[in-house]
Parts: structure tokens; C-alpha cells; sequence
């Protein structure tokens, strides 16, 4: 039912707009959006900036958020809300339109426009479209519509292209694999950005932060149902003594739970940092010095950084049979754990030399294609379809 009722609200959208492409296309538009948490971050945001600083007002540069209010002292860039008749008008007149999912199955776009999707994940874990939910007709009808008016797909990695083109129904030839722009930072470096962004979250020069980012579980373990978080258990005093006794040092335990959970509220942990409402993930990941992690794609992302990665999960086992992985849990990098005391061990038994040598393999394995220069090569695709030169 929950499948029918959405598959119905997306075939009346397309009805409702389908007039509005009789207005012109404004060559020069670009509009982003992060449709997984509506907000100014993810590979939406670094290509926004990119284009605003490197091409001088060239660009007409609409971003679609939830609260636009939030982001008035960000110039260069129009921030329209959501579900607004300015957010429709833009999609249906932009000349490229950028997100990090989909999120435009339900727009009825002309054969001009174009059509980026960053992704939003990098490596190949968690399972999705049709591979989590292959008898679901009408999701697949919905997936078609955004394949049919996708143009370029970024791809991590060439397991990443392998599955999600066909899972998604996306054509091979739509995948670029040059990696995700957002980790751009993060395989360069940089080391004043993570000395502000420490600054920023209140870190004195001699505390070292552990980011816990633990992704989002599904009620009743349906893909169509509110995203949320759980029980994590997790010990926030054990980890930072094990983190002080294998690494040395004063260590603050930080937690940023996923964008998309509703029950927030209902999972307060006392006496850590909540990172929950930063918005930037890949900054924190920037700023931390180690990361603990379950099921969440960020992991491939803070591999890049060289830096230790932890995984936690007591489900384990009930998460890989209910969403399934593309890639062998067994055959991550990361030392994994599924209790306070098993997470201890693994981090007083790090072995830098050889964690790095897994990481390696393991990006090998999955054909790894992180470029550095993502979003570079991004906005240089956009100039061009909007043929603007610098």
C-alpha cells in the first residue's frame, strides 16, 4: 500500500507540472540539491561553491533546501525551499539540475535539460533500489522515470558502477567513474580547513576527537517506512580510555547520527559531543581522528583520509540479513565489533602498518577511482553543457 500511495503522488506531480514545459530554458542555471537531509552539504554543495568561485556570477545558481533563511549570508547562490512553486519553477526552467539520489522522478523535464547525480556513498556496502526490493513494480516504474533523464552518474568505484547500474536501471554508459566531489578534501588534504573546523567545535589544541556515526535503520525493516535510529549501546567512556591508552592523548567522543532519522529525540546520550545538527559530514571527517562506524558509506570516505576506522554493530547479523551488502562485511578493512568489549579490543590491538595495508587492498578490490579532482571535472562538465567559458 505504502508503494502505491507513493508511486500515485509521483504520477500526479508529473501531470500537474507537465504545462510548465512550455517555459524556456534559462541556459545559464544550475540548480543542486541534497534531497537525502534538504540541506547546503554533500557533493551538491562543494560543486555549488566551485562554480560560484571559479566562474564569477556566470552561473544562475539555485540550491534547494528546507530552511533557506539559514543559508542568507551565502551570496552567489539563490537558496529556495522546497515544495515551493520557486523550487518547481527552477527544476522545470533549469539548463542542469544536480542531486545526490534522485529526487526528479516526478518532474517531467525536457530532452534539453540535464540531469547530474553525484550519489551520495561512497565504496559498495548497503544494498539498493530494485537489489532490496525486487518485487516492487511500481518502485521500479519510479526508478525508470529518473534513468530515463539521468545523464551522468558519479561513480567510487567500478563495483559501484557494476551493481548501481543495474539496481537503479541506470545504462553503464551514464557512469562516470571519477569519484564523489565531496571527497576532494579529503584525498588532498587540508589542514587549515580542520584546524578551523576543530576550532569551530569547541576542541582545545590538546583533545583528539572520535566521530560515532552509525547510520539509519528502517521501522519493521521497510524500505518505504520512517528511517531511525536504535539502542546503539554503545560506551562512550570505554572508547575514548582504550582510544587514550592505544593513541595517548585527551579524546572527546562526538556522535552525528544520520540526516534522515525522525526519532532523534527519542536516543539522547549524555555527556558527548552531538554533531547530529552540523550539516557538513565530510567536515567532521576531516577534523576527526578516528571514526567509528556500522553500515554507513562514510567509512569509505574516511579510508581516504588514512586515519583509523572502527565498525560497531550488536545488530550485525539481523542488518546484513535484512539489508544486505554488495560487498563481504568479511572483506572490509575496518576492525569490526558487536559489543563494548569486542570495540576495546579492537582498538588497544590496532595495527596502523597493517590497517593500511588492508585499506589499500581493499580499494583495489573494488576498482577504486577516486580522482581527487572531482569536482573540478563536475563543473567543467556543466560549463560546458551550459557553454560558459571562464
Amino acid at each position: 500500500m505504502d508503494e502505491l500511495i507513493r508511486l500515485i503522488k509521483k504520477t500526479t506531480m508529473r501531470v500537474m507540472l507537465y504545462p510548465m514545459r512550455l517555459l524556456p530554458i534559462k541556459k545559464n542555471r544550475v540548480v543542486l540539491f541534497n534531497n537525502l537531509s534538504n540541506t547546503y552539504s554533500c557533493n551538491p554543495k562543494y560543486i555549488a561553491e566551485y562554480l560560484r568561485k571559479e566562474y564569477n556570477g556566470k552561473f544562475d545558481l539555485v540550491y534547494i533546501v528546507k530552511d533557506p533563511k539559514r543559508y542568507r549570508m551565502i551570496k552567489g547562490i539563490h537558496f529556495i525551499r522546497l515544495n515551493s512553486l520557486p523550487y518547481f519553477y527552477n527544476v522545470m526552467t533549469t539548463k542542469v539540475f544536480v542531486t545526490n539520489s534522485g529526487g526528479h522522478s516526478y518532474f517531467p523535464l525536457k530532452n534539453s535539460q540535464y540531469v547530474i547525480n553525484t550519489w551520495h556513498g561512497g565504496g559498495a556496502y548497503k544494498k539498493a533500489g530494485l537489489d532490496m526490493y525486487k518485487n516492487a513494480k511500481g518502485f521500479r516504474y519510479d526508478l525508470k522515470l529518473s534513468a530515463a533523464h539521468t545523464n551522468v552518474f558519479l561513480s567510487t568505484n567500478k563495483r559501484f558502477t557494476q551493481e548501481i547500474s543495474r539496481a537503479m536501471v541506470v545504462p553503464r554508459g551514464c557512469f562516470w567513474e571519477i569519484g564523489m566531489p565531496r571527497n576532494d578534501m579529503l584525498i588532498n588534504g587540508a589542514s587549515k580547513k580542520a584546524v578551523a573546523i576543530r576550532s569551530k567545535l569547541g576542541l582545545k589544541e590538546d583533545e583528539k576527537l572520535v566521530l560515532y556515526a552509525p547510520t539509519y535503520r528502517k521501522t519493521n525493516d521497510n524500505y518505504f517506512k520512517d528511517s531511525i535510529a536504535i539502542s546503539y549501546d554503545i560506551d562512550p567512556q570505554m572508547v575514548c580510555e582504550a582510544l587514550s591508552t592505544r593513541f595517548g592523548g585527551k579524546w572527546v567522543f562526538a556522535i552525528r547520527l544520520h540526516p534522515c532519522v525522525t526519532n532523534r529525540e527519542d536516543y539522547q546520550m549524555e555527556g558527548i559531543l552531538d554533531l547530529t545538527d552540523y550539516e557538513d559530514m565530510q567536515e567532521l571527517l576531516l577534523a576527526a581522528d578516528v571514526m567509528i562506524n556500522d553500515f554507513s558509506s562514510s567509512m569509505w570516505d574516511f579510508m581516504l583520509t588514512k586515519k583509523p576506522c572502527f565498525t560497531y554493530a550488536k545488530d550485525l547479523q539481523h542488518y546484513i540479513a535484512t539489508t544486505e551488502v554488495y560487498t563481504d562485511v568479511a572483506d572490509w578493512p575496518f576492525p569490526q565489533s558487536t559489543s563494548n568489549d569486542e570495540l576495546v579490543k579492537s582498538i588497544l590491538s590496532f595495527n596502523e602498518s597493517d590497517y593500511k595495508r588492508r585499506c589499500r587492498q581493499h580499494y583495489k578490490e573494488l576498482g577504486g577511482c577516486e580522482s581527487g579532482k572531482a569536482t573540478e571535472l563536475v563543473a567543467k562538465k556543466i560549463a560546458k553543457v551550459c557553454k560558459i567559458t571562464l
